[in-house]
């Protein structure tokens, strides 16, 4: 099952803000909806790297990094307790005097009888990932 939600956005990136679109807890703040994300690892980032993410009181998703290469590419499987499962991925690739970084998903699993939300996520989902997007650009680019 694959339902494609993408932003892709170009901003000038070095080497920290770069690192900084692989800080899972970062990445809180670029959410739809107020999340908190923490590290069940300690340490720089890696593959296999576990995190838990959701509100605060409720019921927690579990986030695994699957993919990491460093000033190129970041994956990361998110487990919901809803039952759905979802393959992220960001990558960057040079473009002109910047670089260019696209953020991927797809849905990996969900239940069966959750199919016809698959309408709606196609329908409202790039609207929550232009937000996002511009979220990190500015995050990202205004990073001290």
């Amino acid at each position: 099952m694959s339902a494609p939600v993408f932003a892709t956005f170009g901003c000038r990136l070095n080497a920290y803000e770069t690192q900084a679109m692989t800080d899972l807890t970062r990445q809180a703040g670029w959410a739809a909806h107020d999340i908190v994300v923490t590290a069940e690892i300690e340490g720089p980032v890696e593959v296999g790297h576990i995190y838990s993410s959701g509100k605060i009181g409720n019921e927690l998703a579990r986030i695994s990094v699957t993919e990491y290469v460093p000033n190129n590419r970041f994956g990361f499987h998110v487990v919901m307790p809803n039952g759905w499962e979802l393959d992220w991925l960001i990558s960057v690739s040079a473009d002109g005097q910047g670089a260019k970084v696209d953020r991927k998903g797809r849905i990996a699993k969900m239940p069966w009888y959750q199919t016809p939300f698959l309408l709606i996520v196609a329908t409202i989902g790039p609207i929550f990932e232009r937000r996002l997007a511009k979220k990190m650009k500015a995050d990202i680019e205004n990073a001290d």
